[in-house]
């Protein structure tokens, strides 16, 4: 009688088998990985859209005047009655610990955008007049929102866009870089660097940033639009206003330049060079 042979696989077989499929493994999971980050970069740009639209209906409200500062105001809690969804403030790519208490609103962690203060925070420029002590309470300081007759270029100028700024949260060039510690572009969120962005006419969309070291700026970082003429438009409500410090909130950001036009910020900032190795001040990080 003869015996029936067992089949099966032998150790070498199954060596290539669990080589195969580490290799596809490695090949796959990156691919898995940059889905996800698309995924959550969407995400957040629906939110800065949904956002948008409601600084659109809070500026019809108030006689076409945008978001102030001040008083307890965020930018997030006076547009909030239009979007009835705390949610939408979060980024999916920013998961700080922390609470924001505004006008009696709780969030649970940092929201992931900031208000368009203007390139240099403080000093003005953007939506905001630059900021100063409110007449209404000694001591304290109120920011002022500007008149949508003063945007020259409404669809080209931020609203809000994304931020690691805190505890008050812009997206200005030195501000809003405020809890970032890499040290390249590829390193910032979205798809290295895609950032998104609200328009001051209500449309959203991803643009190109680049960052580096700013000395004097919130975390000693800047950041900004890779494009030139992007970041002078996109932050300046009027490219040709002049930029000074303000006398209630000076900053130390030396090599940000003052007494020059809001849209010349940009490209004075942009003379400075890329970083050489281990180089910690004044220069843009390699591409």
């Amino acid at each position: 009688m003869k015996l029936r042979q067992k089949s099966g696989f032998t150790l070498i077989e199954l060596l290539v088998v669990i080589a195969i499929i580490a290799i596809l493994a490695a090949i796959l999971f990156p691919v898995f990985a940059q889905a996800r980050e698309k995924a959550r970069g969407v995400s957040c740009l629906s939110n800065l859209k949904q956002s948008a639209n409601a600084f659109a209906m809070y500026t019809q409200d108030y006689d076409e005047t945008m978001l102030k500062m001040g008083n307890g105001s965020d930018w997030w809690s006076l547009i909030y009655p239009y979007t009835k969804n705390l949610g939408i403030y979060y980024c999916p790519d920013r998961t700080e610990d922390g609470t924001q208490d505004s006008l009696g609103l709780h969030l649970d962690h940092l929201p992931g955008y900031g208000y368009n203060w203007g390139p240099i925070g403080w000093r003005g420029g953007g939506l905001l007049e630059a900021q100063s002590e409110d007449p209404q309470r000694p001591g304290h300081s109120y920011i002022p929102g500007k008149r949508l007759a003063n945007l020259t270029y409404p669809s080209q100028t931020f609203a809000f866009g994304d931020s690691y700024d805190t505890p008050r949260q812009t997206m200005g060039i030195g501000f809003a870089l405020c809890t970032f510690n890499g040290t390249s572009n590829s390193s910032l969120r979205h798809s290295g660097g895609q950032w998104n962005a609200a328009f001051c006419d209500g449309h959203a969309k991803s643009v190109k940033m680049k960052a580096g070291f700013l000395d004097g700026a919130f975390n000693n970082r800047m950041v900004m639009p890779a494009s030139e003429e992007g970041a002078s438009r996109g932050y300046c409500a009027d490219t040709d206003s002049i930029i000074n410090a303000s006398s209630w909130s000076p900053d130390g950001m030396t090599a940000a330049p003052l007494g020059i036009a809001c849209g010349a910020i940009p490209h004075a900032l942009n003379q400075l060079p890329q970083c050489a190795p281990g180089a910690t001040s004044n220069c843009w990080f390699p591409n």
